[in-house]
């Protein structure tokens, strides 16, 4: 293998690993955003379901009334 050869080999390797570091970060960013997001849906869905529940003993309430 010519010299030539091998540093154009090397360029690419070092391309290559320059390119999965810049994926990682992504998927890492990516994941740490998509937990997030789960977490603010959790809340959320917490916070409606306390909502429904205070409707329905208003409801319940009424009803009785």
């Amino acid at each position: 293998m010519s010299q030539f050869e091998i540093k154009h080999f090397e360029d690419r390797v070092e391309a290559l690993i320059t390119a999965y570091q810049a994926l990682l970060s992504d998927y890492e960013t990516l994941k740490k955003t998509h937990e997030d997001e789960q977490a603010r849906n959790r809340e959320t869905r917490e916070r409606l379901n306390g909502v429904i529940e205070r409707i329905r003993a208003l409801e319940a309430e009424a009803d009785n009334a």
